[in-house]
Protein backbone atom coordinates (compact mmCIF):
# COMPACT_ATOMS: atom_id res chain seq x y z
CA UNK A 1 0.00 0.00 0.00
CA UNK A 2 2.93 2.10 0.79
CA UNK A 3 4.72 1.45 -2.20
CA UNK A 4 1.40 2.47 -4.13
CA UNK A 5 1.14 6.08 -2.44
CA UNK A 6 4.90 6.70 -2.65
CA UNK A 7 4.54 5.84 -6.97
CA UNK A 8 1.76 7.83 -7.00
CA UNK A 9 3.75 11.28 -5.36
CA UNK A 10 6.33 10.31 -7.71
CA UNK A 11 4.58 10.30 -10.57
CA UNK A 12 2.94 13.41 -9.45
CA UNK A 13 6.05 15.60 -9.16
CA UNK A 14 7.21 14.33 -12.36
CA UNK A 15 4.31 15.32 -14.09
CA UNK A 16 4.49 19.01 -12.51
CA UNK A 17 8.43 18.68 -13.18
CA UNK A 18 7.37 18.29 -16.84
CA UNK A 19 4.79 20.81 -16.69
CA UNK A 20 6.80 23.69 -15.23
CA UNK A 21 9.85 22.87 -18.13
CA UNK A 22 7.77 24.93 -20.88
CA UNK A 23 7.22 27.58 -18.41
CA UNK A 24 10.53 27.74 -17.79
CA UNK A 25 11.95 28.10 -20.75
CA UNK A 26 9.19 30.67 -22.05
CA UNK A 27 10.74 32.76 -18.66
CA UNK A 28 14.62 31.83 -20.11
CA UNK A 29 13.52 32.98 -23.47
CA UNK A 30 11.60 36.16 -21.84
CA UNK A 31 14.90 36.91 -19.71
CA UNK A 32 17.49 36.54 -23.02
CA UNK A 33 14.99 38.92 -24.68
CA UNK A 34 14.53 41.58 -22.21
CA UNK A 35 18.43 41.91 -21.19
CA UNK A 36 20.57 40.56 -24.03
CA UNK A 37 17.88 41.37 -26.96
CA UNK A 38 16.36 45.21 -25.06
CA UNK A 39 18.30 47.66 -26.99
CA UNK A 40 17.46 46.02 -30.51
CA UNK A 41 13.73 45.48 -29.51
CA UNK A 42 13.40 48.93 -28.09
CA UNK A 43 14.50 50.45 -30.86
CA UNK A 44 12.26 48.28 -33.44
CA UNK A 45 9.02 49.80 -31.71
CA UNK A 46 10.18 52.90 -30.74
CA UNK A 47 10.62 52.67 -34.82
CA UNK A 48 7.00 51.86 -35.00
CA UNK A 49 5.54 54.09 -32.40
CA UNK A 50 7.71 57.29 -33.34
CA UNK A 51 8.68 59.05 -36.28
CA UNK A 52 12.26 61.32 -36.11
CA UNK A 53 11.96 64.08 -38.33
CA UNK A 54 14.78 66.32 -39.78
CA UNK A 55 14.10 69.98 -38.32
CA UNK A 56 16.09 72.78 -39.34
CA UNK A 57 17.65 75.19 -36.62
CA UNK A 58 16.70 78.57 -36.38
CA UNK A 59 19.90 80.77 -37.62
CA UNK A 60 21.21 83.84 -35.56
CA UNK A 61 20.15 87.54 -36.75
CA UNK A 62 22.22 89.74 -38.29
CA UNK A 63 21.17 93.43 -37.16
CA UNK A 64 23.18 96.89 -38.00
CA UNK A 65 24.83 98.59 -34.65
CA UNK A 66 21.30 100.28 -33.21
CA UNK A 67 20.00 96.53 -33.65
CA UNK A 68 18.05 97.49 -37.00
CA UNK A 69 17.15 93.48 -38.53
CA UNK A 70 19.40 92.88 -41.32
CA UNK A 71 19.05 89.18 -41.90
CA UNK A 72 16.81 86.70 -40.05
CA UNK A 73 15.13 83.21 -39.86
CA UNK A 74 11.16 82.98 -40.96
CA UNK A 75 9.68 80.18 -39.66
CA UNK A 76 8.08 78.41 -42.53
CA UNK A 77 6.89 74.92 -43.39
CA UNK A 78 7.57 71.93 -45.62
CA UNK A 79 4.60 69.70 -46.85
CA UNK A 80 4.88 65.71 -47.52
CA UNK A 81 2.63 63.14 -48.06
CA UNK A 82 3.27 59.51 -46.72
CA UNK A 83 1.02 57.57 -49.15
CA UNK A 84 0.24 54.12 -47.14
CA UNK A 85 -1.14 56.12 -44.21
CA UNK A 86 -3.21 58.60 -46.64
CA UNK A 87 -7.15 57.65 -46.33
CA UNK A 88 -8.53 59.77 -48.98
CA UNK A 89 -6.17 60.17 -52.09
CA UNK A 90 -8.63 62.37 -54.29
CA UNK A 91 -9.31 64.69 -51.64
CA UNK A 92 -5.74 64.81 -50.34
CA UNK A 93 -4.81 65.41 -54.05
CA UNK A 94 -7.73 68.63 -54.24
CA UNK A 95 -7.00 70.09 -50.90
CA UNK A 96 -3.04 70.07 -51.47
CA UNK A 97 -2.98 71.94 -54.83
CA UNK A 98 -5.95 74.30 -53.78
CA UNK A 99 -4.40 75.67 -51.09
CA UNK A 100 -0.62 75.52 -52.11
CA UNK A 101 -0.93 76.40 -55.87
CA UNK A 102 0.31 73.30 -56.51
CA UNK A 103 -0.83 71.79 -60.15
CA UNK A 104 -2.97 68.42 -59.80
CA UNK A 105 -0.23 66.96 -62.40
CA UNK A 106 2.15 67.26 -60.22
CA UNK A 107 1.71 65.47 -57.14
CA UNK A 108 0.17 62.57 -59.14
CA UNK A 109 3.19 62.31 -61.09
CA UNK A 110 5.46 62.41 -57.34
CA UNK A 111 2.18 59.45 -56.25
CA UNK A 112 2.85 57.70 -59.00
CA UNK A 113 6.96 57.13 -57.86
CA UNK A 114 7.21 53.56 -55.52
CA UNK A 115 8.69 56.11 -53.04
CA UNK A 116 6.04 55.67 -50.03
CA UNK A 117 7.26 59.45 -49.61
CA UNK A 118 7.63 62.43 -51.33
CA UNK A 119 7.41 66.41 -50.41
CA UNK A 120 4.67 68.28 -52.06
CA UNK A 121 6.05 71.96 -51.16
CA UNK A 122 8.69 73.34 -49.29
CA UNK A 123 8.96 77.22 -47.73
CA UNK A 124 5.46 77.65 -47.19
CA UNK A 125 4.55 80.85 -45.79
CA UNK A 126 2.53 81.10 -42.16
CA UNK A 127 -1.23 82.39 -43.64
CA UNK A 128 -0.71 79.72 -46.01
CA UNK A 129 0.32 77.16 -43.19
CA UNK A 130 -2.78 77.87 -41.15
CA UNK A 131 -5.19 77.96 -44.44
CA UNK A 132 -3.51 73.84 -45.31
CA UNK A 133 -3.85 72.87 -41.56
CA UNK A 134 -7.83 74.18 -41.18
CA UNK A 135 -8.71 72.48 -44.27
CA UNK A 136 -6.86 68.92 -43.55
CA UNK A 137 -8.67 68.84 -40.40
CA UNK A 138 -11.96 70.01 -41.78
CA UNK A 139 -11.93 67.31 -44.48
CA UNK A 140 -10.24 64.57 -41.46
CA UNK A 141 -7.54 63.65 -44.12
CA UNK A 142 -4.55 61.44 -42.82
CA UNK A 143 -0.69 60.64 -44.21
CA UNK A 144 -0.14 64.48 -44.46
CA UNK A 145 2.63 65.52 -42.48
CA UNK A 146 3.93 69.49 -42.09
CA UNK A 147 7.19 69.76 -40.77
CA UNK A 148 8.54 73.31 -39.88
CA UNK A 149 11.84 74.94 -41.50
CA UNK A 150 13.46 78.10 -41.46
CA UNK A 151 14.07 80.77 -44.58
CA UNK A 152 16.89 83.58 -44.25
CA UNK A 153 15.08 86.87 -45.20
CA UNK A 154 16.29 90.70 -45.52
CA UNK A 155 14.42 93.13 -44.55
CA UNK A 156 16.16 95.53 -46.13
CA UNK A 157 16.36 93.21 -49.13
CA UNK A 158 19.58 93.96 -51.46
CA UNK A 159 20.61 96.13 -49.10
CA UNK A 160 24.00 95.48 -47.53
CA UNK A 161 23.49 92.09 -48.87
CA UNK A 162 27.48 92.61 -50.78
CA UNK A 163 28.49 92.33 -46.79
CA UNK A 164 25.92 90.17 -45.18
CA UNK A 165 25.81 87.11 -47.75
CA UNK A 166 23.69 84.16 -48.07
CA UNK A 167 22.94 81.23 -46.75
CA UNK A 168 21.16 77.88 -47.98
CA UNK A 169 18.30 76.00 -47.33
CA UNK A 170 20.46 73.56 -45.25
CA UNK A 171 21.44 76.51 -42.66
CA UNK A 172 24.90 76.98 -44.23
CA UNK A 173 26.74 80.01 -45.05
CA UNK A 174 27.51 80.65 -48.55
CA UNK A 175 29.52 83.60 -48.57
CA UNK A 176 29.77 87.08 -47.14
CA UNK A 177 29.61 87.21 -43.16
CA UNK A 178 26.88 84.41 -43.05
CA UNK A 179 30.06 82.31 -43.83
CA UNK A 180 32.77 83.76 -41.91
CA UNK A 181 30.66 83.37 -38.83
CA UNK A 182 28.86 80.05 -39.73
CA UNK A 183 29.50 78.65 -36.84
CA UNK A 184 28.37 81.41 -33.88
CA UNK A 185 25.33 81.99 -36.98
CA UNK A 186 24.09 78.17 -36.78
CA UNK A 187 23.35 75.24 -35.27
CA UNK A 188 23.21 71.46 -36.90
CA UNK A 189 20.28 70.01 -38.64
CA UNK A 190 18.50 68.15 -35.74
CA UNK A 191 15.82 65.33 -35.02
CA UNK A 192 12.88 65.89 -33.25
CA UNK A 193 10.79 62.86 -31.95
CA UNK A 194 7.18 62.64 -32.79
CA UNK A 195 4.15 60.24 -31.89
CA UNK A 196 2.92 58.41 -35.28
CA UNK A 197 -0.56 57.99 -35.07
CA UNK A 198 -2.32 54.81 -36.26
CA UNK A 199 -3.62 57.18 -39.47
CA UNK A 200 -0.02 58.37 -40.28
CA UNK A 201 -0.49 61.97 -38.50
CA UNK A 202 2.73 63.32 -36.46
CA UNK A 203 1.95 64.37 -33.54
CA UNK A 204 5.16 66.20 -32.00
CA UNK A 205 5.81 65.48 -28.55
CA UNK A 206 5.25 68.04 -25.75
CA UNK A 207 7.87 69.55 -23.17
CA UNK A 208 11.00 68.67 -25.94
CA UNK A 209 12.28 72.46 -25.38
CA UNK A 210 15.76 72.43 -27.58
CA UNK A 211 17.90 74.71 -26.44
CA UNK A 212 18.68 77.73 -28.69
CA UNK A 213 22.82 77.69 -29.00
CA UNK A 214 23.12 80.33 -31.74
CA UNK A 215 24.44 84.12 -31.19
CA UNK A 216 22.98 87.54 -32.94
CA UNK A 217 25.59 89.48 -34.90
CA UNK A 218 25.82 92.93 -34.40
CA UNK A 219 27.17 95.07 -37.22
CA UNK A 220 28.92 98.33 -37.21
CA UNK A 221 27.44 99.08 -40.09
CA UNK A 222 24.46 101.69 -39.41
CA UNK A 223 21.63 100.89 -41.81
CA UNK A 224 20.31 104.69 -42.32
CA UNK A 225 23.55 105.58 -43.78
CA UNK A 226 24.42 102.39 -45.50
CA UNK A 227 20.89 103.23 -47.55
CA UNK A 228 22.16 106.22 -48.21
CA UNK A 229 25.78 105.76 -49.41
CA UNK A 230 24.48 103.22 -51.63
CA UNK A 231 22.04 105.49 -53.23
CA UNK A 232 24.50 108.22 -53.75
CA UNK A 233 26.61 105.22 -55.08
CA UNK A 234 24.69 103.88 -57.68
CA UNK A 235 23.76 107.40 -59.08
CA UNK A 236 27.15 108.19 -59.90
CA UNK A 237 28.12 104.93 -61.14
CA UNK A 238 25.14 105.01 -63.60
CA UNK A 239 25.47 108.95 -64.37
CA UNK A 240 29.55 108.50 -65.47
CA UNK A 241 28.67 104.71 -66.92
CA UNK A 242 30.90 103.33 -64.90
CA UNK A 243 31.68 98.92 -64.56
CA UNK A 244 31.47 99.64 -60.59
CA UNK A 245 32.09 101.62 -57.91
CA UNK A 246 32.62 101.46 -54.02
CA UNK A 247 32.16 103.86 -51.15
CA UNK A 248 33.11 103.34 -47.27
CA UNK A 249 32.60 105.42 -44.28
CA UNK A 250 34.79 104.98 -41.31
CA UNK A 251 34.70 106.59 -38.11
CA UNK A 252 38.86 107.28 -37.59
CA UNK A 253 38.27 107.18 -33.60
CA UNK A 254 37.08 103.46 -33.32
CA UNK A 255 37.85 102.54 -36.90
CA UNK A 256 34.48 101.14 -36.89
CA UNK A 257 33.38 100.69 -40.68
CA UNK A 258 29.74 102.96 -40.59
CA UNK A 259 28.89 102.16 -44.37
CA UNK A 260 30.71 99.86 -46.93
CA UNK A 261 28.78 99.69 -50.42
CA UNK A 262 29.70 98.21 -54.06
CA UNK A 263 27.34 98.38 -57.22
CA UNK A 264 26.51 96.27 -59.01
CA UNK A 265 25.64 94.33 -55.67
CA UNK A 266 26.37 90.85 -55.21
CA UNK A 267 25.94 88.58 -51.90
CA UNK A 268 29.01 88.31 -50.12
CA UNK A 269 31.32 89.98 -52.40
CA UNK A 270 32.37 93.53 -51.09
CA UNK A 271 34.44 95.29 -53.09
CA UNK A 272 35.43 97.39 -50.16
CA UNK A 273 37.46 94.31 -48.57
CA UNK A 274 38.05 92.31 -51.71
CA UNK A 275 38.87 94.59 -54.70
CA UNK A 276 42.54 95.51 -55.22
CA UNK A 277 43.52 98.20 -57.70
CA UNK A 278 46.59 100.82 -57.85
CA UNK A 279 45.19 103.88 -56.48
CA UNK A 280 46.70 106.72 -58.11
CA UNK A 281 46.83 110.31 -56.56
CA UNK A 282 45.26 109.72 -53.54
CA UNK A 283 48.78 107.92 -52.33
CA UNK A 284 50.34 111.03 -52.50
CA UNK A 285 48.67 111.76 -49.07
CA UNK A 286 50.53 108.24 -47.98
CA UNK A 287 53.75 109.68 -49.37
CA UNK A 288 54.10 113.56 -48.18
CA UNK A 289 52.58 112.31 -44.79
CA UNK A 290 55.86 110.29 -44.68
CA UNK A 291 58.69 112.18 -46.49
CA UNK A 292 57.64 115.11 -43.37
CA UNK A 293 57.28 112.60 -40.40
CA UNK A 294 60.39 111.18 -41.96
CA UNK A 295 62.04 114.58 -41.76
CA UNK A 296 63.41 114.11 -45.11
CA UNK A 297 60.84 116.57 -46.10
CA UNK A 298 59.61 120.01 -44.57
CA UNK A 299 55.74 121.29 -44.86
CA UNK A 300 57.48 124.75 -45.53
CA UNK A 301 59.52 123.56 -48.49
CA UNK A 302 59.88 124.49 -51.98
CA UNK A 303 61.14 121.99 -54.13
CA UNK A 304 62.68 123.02 -57.59
CA UNK A 305 63.41 121.50 -60.93
CA UNK A 306 65.06 122.71 -63.93
CA UNK A 307 61.60 122.01 -66.50
CA UNK A 308 58.62 123.46 -65.94
CA UNK A 309 56.03 120.43 -66.43
CA UNK A 310 58.94 116.63 -65.66
CA UNK A 311 61.31 115.53 -63.38
CA UNK A 312 64.22 113.46 -64.74
CA UNK A 313 64.26 110.51 -62.48
CA UNK A 314 67.19 108.51 -64.11
CA UNK A 315 67.42 108.27 -68.01
CA UNK A 316 65.61 107.46 -70.23
CA UNK A 317 62.44 107.71 -67.37
CA UNK A 318 61.00 111.41 -66.52
CA UNK A 319 58.34 112.06 -64.21
CA UNK A 320 55.45 114.73 -65.93
CA UNK A 321 52.95 116.85 -64.62
CA UNK A 322 49.77 117.15 -67.03
CA UNK A 323 50.94 121.05 -67.11
CA UNK A 324 53.39 123.18 -66.95
CA UNK A 325 51.46 126.48 -65.53
CA UNK A 326 52.96 125.26 -61.82
CA UNK A 327 56.60 126.41 -62.83
CA UNK A 328 60.28 125.36 -61.73
CA UNK A 329 58.91 125.89 -57.86
CA UNK A 330 56.10 123.94 -55.97
CA UNK A 331 55.71 123.88 -52.40
CA UNK A 332 54.93 121.12 -50.32
CA UNK A 333 51.07 121.88 -50.22
CA UNK A 334 51.07 123.06 -54.27
CA UNK A 335 52.45 119.62 -54.91
CA UNK A 336 48.98 118.47 -53.04
CA UNK A 337 47.11 121.23 -54.68
CA UNK A 338 47.50 120.67 -58.31
CA UNK A 339 48.62 116.84 -57.41
CA UNK A 340 52.27 117.29 -58.76
CA UNK A 341 53.53 113.98 -60.31
CA UNK A 342 57.24 115.31 -60.24
CA UNK A 343 56.87 116.49 -56.69
CA UNK A 344 55.70 113.61 -54.85
CA UNK A 345 58.10 111.37 -57.22
CA UNK A 346 60.89 113.33 -55.70
CA UNK A 347 59.92 113.35 -52.30
CA UNK A 348 59.75 109.47 -52.85
CA UNK A 349 63.12 109.82 -54.06
CA UNK A 350 64.50 111.47 -51.20
CA UNK A 351 62.63 109.54 -48.39
CA UNK A 352 64.18 106.80 -50.05
CA UNK A 353 63.24 102.90 -50.92
CA UNK A 354 64.06 101.33 -47.71
CA UNK A 355 62.21 104.14 -45.33
CA UNK A 356 59.24 104.45 -47.89
CA UNK A 357 58.47 100.60 -47.78
CA UNK A 358 58.71 101.42 -43.86
CA UNK A 359 56.21 103.74 -43.92
CA UNK A 360 53.83 102.04 -46.68
CA UNK A 361 54.12 98.72 -44.28
CA UNK A 362 53.31 100.91 -40.97
CA UNK A 363 50.10 102.37 -42.32
CA UNK A 364 49.16 98.67 -43.17
CA UNK A 365 48.90 98.17 -46.81
CA UNK A 366 50.86 94.83 -48.53
CA UNK A 367 48.49 93.66 -45.09
CA UNK A 368 44.87 92.02 -44.26
CA UNK A 369 43.37 94.48 -42.17
CA UNK A 370 41.14 91.43 -40.27
CA UNK A 371 38.26 93.44 -40.62
CA UNK A 372 35.93 90.34 -40.18
CA UNK A 373 34.92 89.73 -43.88
CA UNK A 374 35.70 87.19 -46.05
CA UNK A 375 37.98 86.75 -48.72
CA UNK A 376 39.73 89.84 -47.54
CA UNK A 377 42.39 90.85 -50.35
CA UNK A 378 46.23 92.10 -48.55
CA UNK A 379 46.85 93.86 -52.05
CA UNK A 380 50.78 93.90 -53.37
CA UNK A 381 53.67 95.80 -52.09
CA UNK A 382 57.03 94.67 -53.62
CA UNK A 383 60.04 94.21 -50.98
CA UNK A 384 62.00 97.17 -51.10
CA UNK A 385 65.38 95.46 -52.16
CA UNK A 386 63.99 94.98 -55.49
CA UNK A 387 62.70 98.66 -56.07
CA UNK A 388 64.73 100.67 -58.94
CA UNK A 389 65.25 104.49 -58.26
CA UNK A 390 61.96 104.14 -60.94
CA UNK A 391 59.94 102.06 -58.86
CA UNK A 392 60.48 104.39 -55.84
CA UNK A 393 59.82 107.13 -57.89
CA UNK A 394 56.21 105.54 -59.38
CA UNK A 395 55.07 104.37 -55.68
CA UNK A 396 55.33 108.08 -54.52
CA UNK A 397 52.07 108.87 -57.16
CA UNK A 398 50.11 105.36 -56.14
CA UNK A 399 51.91 102.95 -59.24
CA UNK A 400 52.86 99.78 -58.68
CA UNK A 401 51.62 99.12 -55.61
CA UNK A 402 47.99 97.66 -55.00
CA UNK A 403 45.68 98.07 -52.16
CA UNK A 404 41.86 97.71 -51.30
CA UNK A 405 39.55 100.27 -50.22
CA UNK A 406 39.70 99.19 -46.33
CA UNK A 407 43.31 99.48 -45.96
CA UNK A 408 43.80 103.22 -48.13
CA UNK A 409 40.49 104.62 -45.73
CA UNK A 410 42.05 103.37 -42.70
CA UNK A 411 45.30 105.01 -43.78
CA UNK A 412 43.29 108.31 -44.05
CA UNK A 413 41.90 108.04 -40.82
CA UNK A 414 45.07 107.53 -38.88
CA UNK A 415 46.18 111.02 -40.76
CA UNK A 416 42.90 112.20 -39.24
CA UNK A 417 42.89 110.65 -35.75
CA UNK A 418 46.66 112.48 -34.72
CA UNK A 419 48.76 109.64 -36.36
CA UNK A 420 47.04 106.17 -34.88
CA UNK A 421 46.68 103.27 -37.67
CA UNK A 422 43.42 101.86 -36.09
CA UNK A 423 42.08 97.88 -36.17
CA UNK A 424 38.97 98.42 -38.46
CA UNK A 425 35.64 96.53 -37.30
CA UNK A 426 33.01 95.64 -39.35
CA UNK A 427 31.13 93.51 -35.92
CA UNK A 428 30.49 95.65 -33.55
CA UNK A 429 29.35 92.61 -30.66
CA UNK A 430 27.86 89.20 -30.68
CA UNK A 431 24.95 88.17 -28.19
CA UNK A 432 24.24 84.51 -27.49
CA UNK A 433 21.06 83.04 -27.47
CA UNK A 434 20.43 84.34 -23.80
CA UNK A 435 21.20 87.71 -24.01
CA UNK A 436 25.00 87.70 -22.90
CA UNK A 437 27.51 89.51 -25.03
CA UNK A 438 30.13 87.00 -26.23
CA UNK A 439 32.00 89.47 -27.94
CA UNK A 440 32.07 93.25 -27.84
CA UNK A 441 34.28 95.09 -30.67
CA UNK A 442 37.12 98.11 -28.78
CA UNK A 443 38.73 100.77 -30.38
CA UNK A 444 42.23 99.20 -30.77
CA UNK A 445 45.00 101.22 -31.65
CA UNK A 446 47.66 98.96 -33.52
CA UNK A 447 50.39 101.60 -34.02
CA UNK A 448 51.33 105.28 -34.16
CA UNK A 449 52.23 105.92 -37.72
CA UNK A 450 52.85 109.55 -38.17
CA UNK A 451 53.53 112.13 -35.17
CA UNK A 452 50.87 114.35 -34.05
CA UNK A 453 52.37 117.20 -35.72
CA UNK A 454 52.65 115.40 -38.66
CA UNK A 455 49.13 115.08 -38.35
CA UNK A 456 48.35 118.11 -38.29
CA UNK A 457 50.89 119.79 -40.97
CA UNK A 458 48.58 117.07 -43.54
CA UNK A 459 45.17 117.87 -42.31
CA UNK A 460 46.32 121.30 -43.94
CA UNK A 461 47.72 120.50 -46.95
CA UNK A 462 44.51 118.00 -47.23
CA UNK A 463 42.14 120.89 -46.25
CA UNK A 464 44.20 123.31 -49.00
CA UNK A 465 43.62 120.53 -51.36
CA UNK A 466 39.79 120.78 -50.87
CA UNK A 467 39.76 124.64 -50.19
CA UNK A 468 41.76 125.84 -53.96
CA UNK A 469 43.55 122.46 -55.44
CA UNK A 470 42.11 119.87 -57.13
CA UNK A 471 39.11 118.89 -54.46
CA UNK A 472 37.28 121.64 -54.39
CA UNK A 473 34.29 120.25 -55.28
CA UNK A 474 34.60 118.27 -52.52
CA UNK A 475 33.51 121.23 -50.09
CA UNK A 476 30.39 121.24 -47.96
CA UNK A 477 29.41 124.77 -46.60
CA UNK A 478 29.64 125.55 -42.84
CA UNK A 479 32.18 122.33 -42.61
CA UNK A 480 35.70 121.71 -43.00
CA UNK A 481 36.97 119.09 -45.52
CA UNK A 482 40.58 117.33 -45.48
CA UNK A 483 40.96 115.20 -48.92
CA UNK A 484 42.83 114.30 -51.94
CA UNK A 485 41.41 113.31 -55.10
CA UNK A 486 42.67 110.33 -57.59
CA UNK A 487 43.25 109.48 -61.27
CA UNK A 488 44.70 106.66 -61.95
CA UNK A 489 45.20 104.73 -65.35
CA UNK A 490 44.54 100.83 -65.05
CA UNK A 491 47.38 98.77 -66.23
CA UNK A 492 47.15 97.02 -69.59
CA UNK A 493 46.67 93.15 -70.45
CA UNK A 494 49.67 94.18 -73.11
CA UNK A 495 52.08 95.86 -70.45
CA UNK A 496 52.07 99.40 -69.39
CA UNK A 497 48.90 101.33 -68.95
CA UNK A 498 45.53 102.22 -70.91
CA UNK A 499 45.56 105.80 -71.68
CA UNK A 500 41.50 105.53 -71.80
CA UNK A 501 41.34 102.72 -68.75
CA UNK A 502 41.03 104.72 -65.32
CA UNK A 503 39.79 104.37 -61.77
CA UNK A 504 38.81 107.80 -60.43
CA UNK A 505 38.41 108.27 -56.63
CA UNK A 506 38.48 110.55 -53.59
CA UNK A 507 39.57 109.90 -50.10
CA UNK A 508 38.93 112.55 -47.36
CA UNK A 509 37.66 113.10 -43.99
CA UNK A 510 35.15 115.94 -41.96
CA UNK A 511 35.20 117.62 -40.11
CA UNK A 512 38.63 118.44 -40.21
CA UNK A 513 38.81 120.20 -37.35
CA UNK A 514 37.82 117.09 -35.04
CA UNK A 515 37.23 114.49 -37.82
CA UNK A 516 34.12 111.93 -37.19
CA UNK A 517 34.15 110.44 -40.95
CA UNK A 518 36.57 109.03 -43.33
CA UNK A 519 34.42 108.36 -46.48
CA UNK A 520 36.72 106.68 -49.69
CA UNK A 521 34.58 107.12 -53.09
CA UNK A 522 35.93 105.09 -56.06
CA UNK A 523 34.83 104.53 -59.32
CA UNK A 524 36.06 102.14 -61.86
CA UNK A 525 36.33 102.46 -65.32
CA UNK A 526 33.81 105.40 -66.26
CA UNK A 527 33.72 105.64 -69.71
CA UNK A 528 33.30 109.61 -69.42
CA UNK A 529 36.58 110.82 -69.85
CA UNK A 530 36.21 112.24 -66.03
CA UNK A 531 39.04 113.07 -63.32
CA UNK A 532 38.43 112.39 -59.27
CA UNK A 533 38.13 115.71 -58.53
CA UNK A 534 34.87 115.86 -61.67
CA UNK A 535 33.08 112.81 -60.28
CA UNK A 536 34.84 111.04 -57.28
CA UNK A 537 34.68 114.44 -55.01
CA UNK A 538 31.14 115.61 -55.36
CA UNK A 539 30.10 112.07 -54.63
CA UNK A 540 32.08 112.66 -51.47
CA UNK A 541 30.70 115.68 -50.56
CA UNK A 542 26.92 113.88 -51.55
CA UNK A 543 27.28 111.44 -48.63
CA UNK A 544 28.97 113.94 -46.33
CA UNK A 545 25.84 115.99 -46.51
CA UNK A 546 23.85 112.88 -45.88
CA UNK A 547 25.50 112.25 -42.90
CA UNK A 548 25.83 115.36 -41.13
CA UNK A 549 21.91 115.20 -41.77
CA UNK A 550 21.69 112.10 -39.98
CA UNK A 551 24.31 112.64 -37.04
CA UNK A 552 23.33 116.38 -36.47
CA UNK A 553 27.20 117.09 -37.16
CA UNK A 554 27.99 120.82 -35.53
CA UNK A 555 29.29 123.27 -38.08
CA UNK A 556 33.19 123.51 -37.70
CA UNK A 557 33.27 126.71 -40.02
CA UNK A 558 29.65 128.58 -39.61
CA UNK A 559 31.35 131.71 -41.24
CA UNK A 560 31.41 129.73 -44.50
CA UNK A 561 27.17 128.60 -44.43
CA UNK A 562 26.63 132.79 -45.81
Amino acid sequence: MNNIVYNTKTRIKICGIICLIPALLVACRLFYLQTFKHDEFSARTEKSIYAYLAEDRVRGNILDVNGNLMAESLRTHSCAVLKKYVNDKNKAVAVLSSVLGVSKKDILKKWSTKDNFFYVDKKIKPETYTRLTEEIRKNRLTGIELSPEYERIHPYEKMGIDLIGAANSKNLGLSGIEQLYNKELSQDIGKKRAVRARRGQIIYERGMKEETNVSDIYLTIDSLAQYHVEEILEKYVKENDAERGMAIVQNPKTGNIIAAASYPVKDGQSMAFQFTYEPGSTFKAITTASAIDSGTANKKDVLKFEEKDRWLVSSGFSVRDATAAHGNELSITKIMEVSSNRGVAKLAVELGPKDFFYYIKSFGFGTKTDVGFQGEARGTVRPYAKWTRVDTASAGYGYGISLTGIQLVNAYSAIANGGYLMQPHIINKMQDGRGKVVYKAKANRIRAVLKPQTSKDMTEILRSVVSVGTGKRAQVKGYTIAGKTGTAEKASGEGGYAKKSHIVSFCGFFPATDPEFTILFVLDQPAKPVFGGQSAAPAFAEIAKRLITIYAVVPDNPGDEK
